[in-house]
């Protein structure tokens, strides 16, 4: 498939799309660890995000290129003192963002048949679905590595690293979900 026209968007409002991604970042209140960044930090992460999409892209969408990098990622904010929840919440506003300006231009996929689509839209959701679940894996890999030097952590310390954000449905702001339970 010739995703030319996608590559082309996502390079040209790169930009755009990481200043957006950084104002809706800091809202969600459980994301205090992000809301400590300056913007300017944030914006820097999120244009390598979607930069490394491109590059996916380009590259042929493979898996063993979202392992590396997304597994790096989870191991730096591991002992950067983020916690799990945030970073899969983070990727969440990546993928919304991209989706939502992707979403106002049409012409990206006026061209396409519905099998096309289906595939475009199948291969941009995995980089996200393949970064949450390397980023956790790198993660909790460099908890366990952690685990090993020290032998210990106290049940709040695995709290803290695991655990904190939102959990509670009345916490969770569902316009930041495309999917409803059926």
């Amino acid at each position: 498939m010739d995703y030319s026209k996608i590559i082309s968007f996502i390079e040209a409002n790169i930009q755009s799309l990481a200043r957006t991604y950084s104002e809706q970042l800091i809202k969600p209140e459980h994301m205090i660890t992000y809301q400590k960044l300056e913007a300017s930090k944030i914006i820097a992460r999120e244009e390598i995000v979607y930069g490394n999409l491109v590059n996916w892209l380009k590259n042929g969408a493979s898996n063993d290129e979202a392992e590396v990098l997304f597994e790096k990622i989870g191991a730096e904010r591991f002992n950067q003192g983020f916690p799990l929840t945030e970073l899969n919440y983070a990727l969440i506003i990546t993928k919304k963002v991209l989706w939502n300006a992707v979403g106002q231009e049409k012409e990206l996929f006026k061209s396409l048949n519905f099998n096309e689509l289906i595939e475009c839209t199948t291969i941009l959701n995995n980089y996200f679905d393949l970064g949450n679940f390397y980023m956790t894996r790198g993660y909790v890999n460099e908890l366990f590595r952690k685990l090993d030097i020290s032998d210990k952590m106290s049940r709040e310390e695995i709290h803290k690293v695991l655990v904190r954000g939102a959990f509670d449905d009345e916490d969770l702001d569902k316009s930041d979900f495309v999917w409803r339970h059926v």
